[in-house]
């Protein structure tokens, strides 16, 4: 844990000597060959400045976003609006989980509409397991109105969006129904978990929390920074969409068949890819030597499916370079 007094925080300075090295690192081992973002600050360093790789490149950040309406959630429980214990009653069409393969590992079931929740629970599955459902019940009890203005202006994170979770927009409230889809990027959230790390977002109740439902972080789910043993807390967001399995996946030879078939050649040949990954990923990290908090964004198009971005390896790549700049 580290100290620091932060006064309503402007964007972290920058090192360019550091980001350069990185970018030089990134370049030397073929990642600039990807669609990503990286933005780090170095704990160990007395003064604390932001440095990497398209930080500011605006990514789809998966389930990354939660923590945005993780933390607006938490303000509004300190000032006695709602209270952790307080019961939600799920409601259609926010219940979009249904398939428990989504969450391995993680016996607790989906949430159906009907069901009763406490608001700690959803906190816990929204952060914990990346629980879609929950994830739109929390937006729809604090509002994005009210997460925009208290967590993402506030800490001037402008150009971050949040909106519910695998939705259709028709189903959305009519003001969302054409509003910008989620995204962020890598200096945003950064600088959010900066301030987690310094007990300063928000306050110490809510900064103190939130690290503890990322604590508990599933990491038996689809793979981010792979350096478990290092990792103090994170949340990691993953979606693909596979259109060879979309199309495999049908039975028969039925209309649903053939469509998913046309819609597999037509994007192999006027996008070049058949299969897209968002891979992302923030955390803490605490090595031997090193302190730092990171952030990862990434998409992968692509014709090979197999072909994932290496994470692991881009893991271990910063995690050597951070030990030996102490």
């Amino acid at each position: 844990m580290f100290c620091v007094k932060i006064e309503r925080m402007n964007k972290l300075a920058e090192n360019s000597k550091r980001s350069a090295e990185l970018q030089e690192l990134l370049q030397k081992n073929g990642f600039l060959k990807y669609e990503m973002g990286i933005a780090i600050v170095d704990l160990n360093y007395p003064r604390h400045e932001i440095f990497g790789y398209n930080m500011d490149h605006f990514i789809y950040p998966a389930s990354v976003y939660k923590i945005f309406i993780g933390a607006e959630t938490l303000r509004r429980i300190e000032l006695g609006d709602f209270s952790l214990d307080q019961e939600i009653i799920v409601k259609s069409p926010n219940d979009v989980d249904k398939d428990t393969k989504l969450f391995p590992g993680d016996p607790r079931g989906l949430l159906q509409a009907g069901d009763t929740a406490t608001i700690d629970y959803l906190l816990d599955l929204m952060l914990t397991r990346s629980d879609n459902s929950a994830s739109n019940c929390l937006i729809d009890l604090v509002g994005r109105e009210s997460i925009t203005e208290n967590i993402i202006h506030k800490y001037k994170w402008h150009g971050s969006e949040v909106t519910r979770k695998f939705l259709d927009r028709i189903k959305e409230d009519k003001p969302y129904q054409h509003s910008e889809t989620t995204k962020t990027c890598a200096r945003h959230t950064t600088e959010f978990i900066y301030m987690v790390e310094a007990n300063q977002l928000i306050s110490p109740f809510v900064s103190q929390s939130l690290k503890n439902y990322m604590l508990r972080w599933n990491r038996s789910g689809r793979g981010g920074l792979s350096l478990p043993q290092q990792l103090v807390y994170r949340k990691g967001g993953y979606l693909e969409n596979n259109l060879y399995k979309n199309f495999y996946g049908k039975n028969g030879f039925g209309f649903e068949s053939i469509r998913g078939f046309l819609s597999l050649v037509k994007s192999i040949f006027t996008k070049g890819w058949a299969f897209i990954c968002w891979l992302n990923d923030v955390a803490v990290v605490t090595g031997n030597k090193s302190h730092y908090v990171i952030s990862v964004f990434t998409v992968s198009k692509q014709l090979n499916p197999r072909k994932q971005f290496p994470m692991k390896k881009l893991s271990e790549i910063v995690y050597n370079y951070m030990e030996n700049n102490v």
